[in-house]
């Protein structure tokens, strides 16, 4: 090979590999910074619920999400909770009382920590979080509702692996947040007096630090609806940073359930309990309850 306008010999052969190196030292980091951000959308779930599609998502320090709300007709803010710092936004509608339609924004993340945010109009039904690390990849989960599979006397409806590691947590495997199988780790009488589900949840090791969620669900038809086929949420309740061992919930029901309880002196739901460790996938278990007034 003939190199023109260097010295020839090794030396100048050297020196010309050396200039090369240089120049891809310089375009490397130019493309690592190229990744695409993780996306969050505001949207509705199987259940008619208003969700943030996916509801989580890990940067690392520095990094951004993309917010947006495309409905024309729902309205949808975001409202930070108890941040480790205020993200840097821009054309997201932030704050207690702001919220607004076909929007769309990002949000930019310096500090490290677990960031939980709330939907401006819909309050912490509508919950989503955001986990800052300062080493890894930008991953985002999404959580669907596929067909159930059965487990002994439980129904649970299972759950897409979570993130790149496409990792799975059945209940009682040794990676599930469940301590034990679901029909053993999951306690919920078929049967309770009074307008509040009453129950618990065993969490395993896998499962500490993660979070709780329990809704009720009722067909539209017992609560004097049009839709008699559709069942809506009457009741929600979350709770995070869960601790290994005995969880306990109390899920009240919503005004519209409690005066169908009155009329008709009870009412029969579907409790929805899902456990989402901190990393892998979640667990959901659905229950039949009947309230009696």
């Amino acid at each position: 090979m003939r190199i023109r306008g260097h010295a020839r010999g090794p030396r100048g052969l050297l020196l010309f590999l050396t200039g090369l190196l240089g120049a891809a030292a310089v375009v490397l980091p130019a493309v690592a910074s190229s990744e695409a951000a993780p996306t969050i959308e505001a949207g509705s779930g199987s259940y008619g619920e208003y969700r943030w599609k996916p509801p989580t998502a890990t940067v690392n320090a520095g990094g951004v999400v993309s917010f947006s709300n495309p409905s024309e007709a729902v309205k949808h803010g975001v409202e930070w909770k108890n941040p480790p710092a205020t993200p840097s936004c821009s054309g997201v509608p932030v704050g207690p009382a702001v919220s607004g339609t076909r929007w769309s924004g990002t949000c930019t993340f310096s500090q490290t920590g677990k960031y939980t945010f709330w939907c401006t109009v819909h309050g912490q039904e509508m919950s989503g979080t955001i986990t800052v690390s300062s080493t890894g990849t930008t991953t985002s989960t999404t959580i669907n509702y596929p067909p159930t599979m059965t487990t002994g006397s439980t129904t649970a409806p299972a759950y897409p692996p979570s993130g790149p590691e496409q990792s799975s947590s059945s209940p009682g495997s040794a990676r599930s947040p469940l301590a034990g199988s679901a029909s053993t780790a999951v306690k919920l009488p078929s049967s309770e007096h009074g307008s509040s589900v009453r129950g618990s949840v065993a969490i395993s090791q896998a499962g500490a630090g993660g979070s709780l969620e329990v809704d009720l669900l009722a067909k539209s038809a017992s609560l004097a609806s049009r839709g008699h086929a559709t069942r809506v949420r009457v009741g929600r309740l979350v709770l995070s940073r869960l601790r290994a061992g005995k969880a306990t919930f109390s899920v009240p029901l919503n005004t519209r359930a409690r005066g169908a309880l009155r009329r008709h002196r009870q009412l029969a739901l579907n409790a929805r309990i899902v456990v989402q460790p901190m990393t892998g996938s979640a667990v959901t278990v659905t229950r039949s309850v009947v309230l009696h007034a």
